[in-house]
């Protein structure tokens, strides 16, 4: 019936189809402006036009989708990232071309960076939990233990922090219900823990190997071995193989022992790297430019509030006079050790590990048998020298020490004032002569399995040191006023914290 229009012969027409098949498989999108004028013009045509019904369904839903995105970007905070995620795949399948799309494609896309960075300076490699978990108070930290130990065999069992807390997806887009509910979670966080160490205290110290009546130790659930590990916030046990635990052997101790980074926290207790509160606050500031709400940026707010608050506590605590003059006695005391004892303790390991080099056959060679971890046996047998309690302090100043410590180990951040707390404690108890050994022993057995392999990390160490430092980058090279804007700088990326047990 309808035939090929009349007077098209061949020309500038000739050839082509006015099917619609053979139309370009992707059509140029067209601003809603243009599609409100080809509508009215199209009015003005004595003819049924179905395309013009399309456009006007396609005009429709594009005129409904900015009313969305005015409404939400309008509204009283701003908006959340599921939120214009689920605009921008919306406006994406709409065949019109809407300008609103990329200035929300660029939103989303700064609130991934953020949170990909946040996600680097907080989570461990291979780690089981997500961003927003570390962030929260671990609110069922009291649960018994055979749900602390699946969290190995169950990774999803610890992704529910924020349903823990009593929060929503839709709650998760109010922000005072986040500060509420964290706030809950904290005393939740506390009372459980209290709970836990009373219980884990019930165990034997170290729990005897094989089989036991209580239940199972350590992230394996095995029975208890020869070389466990307590942690010093849940007071649980631990098998040395199963976690990752402080090594003694790189840091070079000194006479004050009770400043060796021997503190052992298990996985299920530090769930992150723990990283300063000077780099938080970094990743707060550049939070603070984003036109987006995330969970996980209320949540790490909120710790950020919660480890300002307990940093003041220490402080006014580690002010008051009688903690204030233990610590400068203890000031004092390792100014004295580092002038005469550390000559003293390195005399003694030398001589330990000339003794270990003759009974080994080696001669009178300690270089030689120092690739063998005799370094690592000479101060394990220098350890019967170490003396203490150093430090005397009463019931009434110890009490909120150790009380402020074991909150200030639940919060997953990085704080000087914790690690002062740590060694006034340390140096009013006995040196912990056998978990020193232990943490030895461990070292030793880890470099000569390494070795075996081929793959002795303290050699790698040294033949780095011989080497020299790496050479500086191009960029480094270059004057900084040549150096482009978007060049990284030093503050991009965290600054190194002292050595965590966690921390891999």
């Amino acid at each position: 019936m309808y035939g090929e229009p009349k007077g098209l012969g061949p020309g500038p027409w000739g050839g082509v189809s006015s099917r619609p098949h053979a139309c370009p498989p992707h059509r140029q999108k067209h601003p809603p402006a243009t599609l409100a004028a080809i509508i009215k013009e199209a009015e003005n045509i004595p003819a049924l036009l179905p395309n013009i019904q399309a456009l006007k369904e396609a005009l429709g839903k594009a005129r409904a989708w900015i009313a969305d995105v005015e409404e939400i970007q309008n509204g009283d905070h701003y908006p959340c990232l599921d939120d214009l995620e689920g605009l921008v795949a919306v406006g994406r399948d709409l065949p019109v071309r809407l300008e609103e799309l990329r200035q929300l494609e660029v939103q989303v896309g700064a609130a991934h960076s953020w949170r990909e960075k946040a996600s680097r300076t907080f989570l461990k490699r291979s780690s089981c939990y997500s961003l927003l978990e570390v962030l929260c108070p671990c609110a069922d930290a009291g649960s018994d233990s055979s749900k602390r130990l699946r969290w190995r065999r169950e990774p999803g069992l610890y992704r529910l922090d924020a349903e823990s807390l009593g929060l929503s997806a839709q709650d998760l887009r109010d922000p005072g219900a986040v500060i509420v509910a964290f706030k809950e979670g904290e005393q939740k966080e506390k009372e459980g823990m209290l709970r836990l160490r009373h219980t884990n205290s019930q165990k034997a110290a170290p729990p005897l190997p094989g089989p036991g009546p209580g239940p199972p130790s350590c992230v394996c659930g095995q029975p208890p071995g020869p070389a466990m590990l307590q942690c010093q916030l849940c007071r649980d046990w631990f098998h040395g193989s199963c976690v990752p635990w402080p090594r003694l052997g790189s840091q070079k101790p000194s006479a004050a022992w009770w400043e060796w980074e021997a503190k052992f926290l298990c996985p299920l207790c530090q769930r992150s790297r723990r990283p300063r509160l000077e780099t938080i606050l970094a990743l707060l500031v550049a939070l603070q430019k984003l036109p987006v709400r995330l969970p996980e940026g209320e949540a790490l707010q909120c710790l950020t509030e919660r480890a300002i608050t307990w940093q003041d506590r220490a402080r006014q605590l580690l002010a008051t006079p009688e903690v204030a003059g233990a610590l400068e006695r203890l000031a004092g005391l390792r100014h004295r050790l580092h002038g005469d004892g550390d000559g003293a303790l390195r005399e003694a390991v030398r001589n330990e590990q000339t003794k270990v080099s003759v009974e080994n056959g080696d001669g009178l060679s300690p270089e030689k048998n120092g690739a063998l971890c005799s370094e690592l046996e000479a101060l394990s047998a220098a350890l019967p020298r170490l003396q203490g309690p150093v430090l005397e302090l009463g019931e009434a100043a110890r009490r909120p020490l150790e009380e402020l410590m074991m909150e200030g180990d639940l919060l997953e951040v990085t704080l000087d004032e914790a690690q002062s707390i740590w060694r006034l404690l340390q140096a009013a108890r006995p040196p912990p002569v056998a978990l020193f050994r232990l943490l030895l022993e461990l070292e030793q057995a880890e470099r000569r399995g390494a070795r075996a392999r081929g793959r002795d990390p303290e050699r790698r160490r040294k033949r780095r040191g011989d080497r020299g430092p790496p050479p500086l980058a191009k960029e480094e090279l270059e004057p900084k006023r040549s150096r482009g804007p978007e060049g990284g700088g030093p503050g991009d990326s965290p600054p190194p914290g002292p050595h965590a047990p966690g921390d891999s």
